[in-house]
């Protein structure tokens, strides 16, 4: 009875710290008001790809969104905002539930599963804060994606398919989703999406005109097409990260047109804007490719062990920052399921006593988890550990570099060695069909 109820005044303090939270980040504009204001626009038909909001940004995401959000702009942004936080903690919560239904997690004792979940938030705490804090759309369109993974796994494809294929509409992030669902024959969801694609891009015209949807989607591509300069030489703001990025600081002397950018040296080549999109194309063609090591499987079948889909859509989600240009910090919220499953595999291959007979043999690779972890981790959170150097951090793309040994450390701990010394049975982590 006693344990009860102090669970219940957790809950209240949990759910008190959560709503201060939220009434405290929701005074500030962040970029919920470009959203708002692009909204705004689209009422009184004006061109929202070529206004730029709070000065020098631009709004990059859909039509069907900033139509989504009309009857908002009638409404205070602070309580628009307050909305738009307390629904954020709900994707939280449920991408949350989705990443541990894919994982064994009634295998693990009581201490065992409060140690994950503390160490799991932990971890990420810096991307989510910064998302609330900026009242972004990252954390929405993880949440469309795996709800939509979740959902055709569980054989509700329709459903499924309109949330992957809004979060595509609304920022392009997920499309690699398509030829993953292809490679793992789901031809009927591919071919759904690229449908409610479509459906998506030309539903505004209804409420705005033929004339006036086509000439914004057009605005949004020129805005959005990856072979812009500005998206090769990724570098107007010291605050982007992402491969794009990262290679233009390393490969072109001068590449940047940030005022605010560093004089520090960071190059170690100088090689033309055609040279560096050639490099960049290559790279992401790597990253992509290395896709077929983590799906474990021959083309065109499907798996039905619910962490090996964990540890593919952990590998997917994690480039999709790293492959797509003009990505800030926040973007990087997409290694959350990354995190989650190198955390839960940690704690349970090395932690569990149960298991101390199997892993004993492991030590080696149990240190050198860790240390790794907790490299990723300063260099995925510094912008919060010491935020006085953030210019630096910047300038050297260091949340770039952490991703990139996240992505080295889920290649070195494959889901298989939990199989092949019966760590946990094949029962336990079967997709209910």
């Amino acid at each position: 009875m006693k344990e009860f109820i102090l669970n219940k005044w957790l809950y209240y303090l949990g759910g008190f710290i959560i709503l201060s939270i939220i009434l405290f980040e929701a005074q500030g504009k962040g970029d919920f008001n470009i959203f708002i204001s692009a909204s705004r626009d689209l009422l009184a038909g004006k061109n929202i790809y070529k206004v730029q909001y709070n000065y020098y940004y631009h709004y990059y995401y859909d039509i069907i969104f900033a139509l989504i959000l009309i009857p908002f702009t009638f409404i205070p942004l602070y309580i628009t905002k307050v909305f738009w936080l307390i629904l954020n903690v709900f994707f939280v919560y449920r991408i949350w539930i989705i990443l541990i239904n894919w994982l064994p997690i009634s295998n693990l004792n009581k201490k065992n599963k409060t140690i994950f979940t503390i160490l799991s938030f932990i971890f990420i705490f810096n991307l989510l804060h910064v998302n609330f804090h900026l009242s972004q759309v990252t954390i929405f369109i993880l949440y469309l994606t795996l709800e939509g993974l979740f959902l055709i796994n569980n054989k509700k494809i329709i459903t499924g398919c309109l949330l992957i294929a809004l979060g595509i509409n609304i920022k392009l992030l997920p499309i690699i989703i398509i030829p993953y669902l292809i490679y793992r024959n789901e031809w009927k969801s591919a071919f759904y999406i690229i449908v409610f694609i479509i459906a998506f891009l030309t539903l505004p015209a209804l409420f705005i005109g033929f004339d006036y949807n086509k000439s914004l989607i057009i605005e949004r591509w020129h805005l959005l097409n990856p072979m812009n300069t500005e998206h090769i030489l990724d570098t107007s703001e010291r605050s982007f990260h992402s491969l794009t990025t990262l290679l233009a600081t390393l490969l072109v002397k001068n590449c940047s047109n940030d005022p605010y950018a560093l004089t520090l040296k960071r190059n170690i080549a100088d090689i033309s804007i055609e040279n560096l999109n050639i490099i960049i194309n290559i790279i992401r063609g790597i990253l992509i490719l290395f896709t077929l090591y983590f799906l474990r499987t021959i083309p065109f079948k499907n798996t039905t062990i619910k962490i090996q889909k964990l540890y593919e859509i952990s590998y997917i989600s994690l480039i999709i920052p790293l492959i797509f240009p003009h990505q800030q910090h926040y973007a990087f919220f997409f290694i959350f399921p990354a995190t989650t499953y190198l955390i839960f595999y940690l704690v349970y291959l090395f932690f569990t006593k149960e298991n101390y007979n199997i892993i004993k043999n492991f030590k080696t690779k149990k240190i050198s988890i860790i240390i790794t972890l907790c490299i990723i981790y300063f260099l995925t959170n510094s912008h919060f550990i010491l935020g006085e150097f953030i210019k630096y951090y910047n300038h050297y793309k260091t949340l770039t570099y952490g991703v990139l040994i996240l992505m080295i450390l889920l290649a070195f701990c494959k889901p298989e060695i939990l199989y092949k010394n019966k760590v946990i049975s094949q029962n336990n982590v079967d997709v209910k069909s």
